[in-house]
């Protein structure tokens, strides 16, 4: 019954629609809706990797490569589309990107933050993390909520993971995720802790261990690649790599 129903949803489809027409339609129109995701289109004259939204031009690519162009995939977080490009040697081709979904709606949909203590550590969690199945020590970071200014989501953030108190938050920079296959440029704050209270971490995440290090003691442990934690009784050596505190470290003037 289930595989009769599918067919007779699928027969409502235009037979004129297929896949590949489907993606492009929806990146079309998400294009028209939100030009800054293809911005700027770049120059393949000028070295660059560019962008073409023609339509005759994309299905030309589809068909000279045999990829799809366009909306690949999307849910609640993610779109996956794969962009027609022409290269810097003039040949034309697909190049696939992740764009986070807030992306879209806000220029800056998330943050990261670094807690300073009166006495200069730095404050870190320990965070065991889905995407390197691996536990990461890290800056506290997260989602901008709807209507919320940066320099808040990032004292909201800091509280919530480590139950840091800020005050006198300040943006460092911006530093990218991904430059291989993700468009999103995180900002990076600093910030004085002023009192410390309980955390509040989401249903998500998985953190386990607050802790807070001197300048040197980070030095050592990126030198190293690992930081010694003790995770519900047992050492472990956890990975010692987050970007953006490196970036933050860098950039940071006491």
């Amino acid at each position: 019954m289930y595989k009769q129903i599918a067919f007779s949803l699928v027969s409502l489809i235009p037979s004129f629609l297929l896949s590949s027409e489907i993606s492009r339609e929806k990146y079309l129109d998400l294009v028209a809706q939100y030009p800054h995701m293809v911005s700027p289109r770049g120059d393949a004259t000028k070295g660059e990797i560019e962008i073409l939204i023609d339509p005759e031009k994309m299905q030309e690519i589809e068909k000279n490569t045999g990829r799809d162009v366009g909306v690949q995939k999307q849910d609640a977080y993610w779109i996956w589309v794969n962009d027609a490009c022409r290269f810097p040697n003039g040949k034309e081709g697909v190049y696939g990107r992740i764009l986070w979904l807030g992306s879209l709606y806000s220029s800056q949909p998330a943050v990261a933050v670094m807690p300073i203590l009166p006495d200069g550590r730095i404050v870190l969690n320990c965070n065991f993390r889905h995407a390197t199945r691996s536990w990461e020590i890290e800056l506290p970071r997260g989602l901008v909520n709807k209507g919320e200014s940066l320099e808040v989501a990032a004292q909201r953030e800091a509280l919530e993971e480590t139950g840091m108190v800020l005050d006198c938050v300040w943006e460092l920079g911006r530093a990218p995720t991904d430059v291989g296959s993700m468009s999103l440029l995180l900002p990076v704050f600093a910030a004085k802790v002023l009192s410390q209270g309980p955390r509040e971490q989401e249903d998500s995440e998985a953190i386990e261990e607050i802790l807070a290090l001197s300048q040197e003691e980070i030095q050592v442990a990126f030198e190293q690649g690992f930081y010694v934690v003790n995770i519900r009784g047992e050492e472990k050596k956890v990975p010692f790599r987050d970007p953006f505190l490196a970036y933050a470290l860098r950039v940071y003037k006491p």
